[in-house]
């Protein structure tokens, strides 16, 4: 019982330095042109091919009013 509830004080308080690092990190930089982290990147590229996919299917596939000829 000990152990989980010192494992999740470890992770709360992770949390709470990811958000102090992420505010102290937005005020340095108020435009908001900071660099994307490693997992970010790898989320958008893993997330990418079905964006597209989806895309294609709303646009190209499902959206044939456009392509008849009257």
């Amino acid at each position: 019982m000990l152990l989980y509830v010192f494992v999740a004080l470890v992770l709360l308080l992770l949390n709470e330095y990811r958000l102090i690092k992420k505010y102290i990190s937005a005020i340095n930089d108020p435009e908001g042109k900071l660099e994307e982290s490693a997992m970010q990147k790898m989320i958008g590229r893993l997330i990418k091919p079905f964006t597209v996919i989806r895309f294609w299917i709303t646009h190209k596939l499902l959206n044939d009013e456009l392509n008849y000829n009257s």
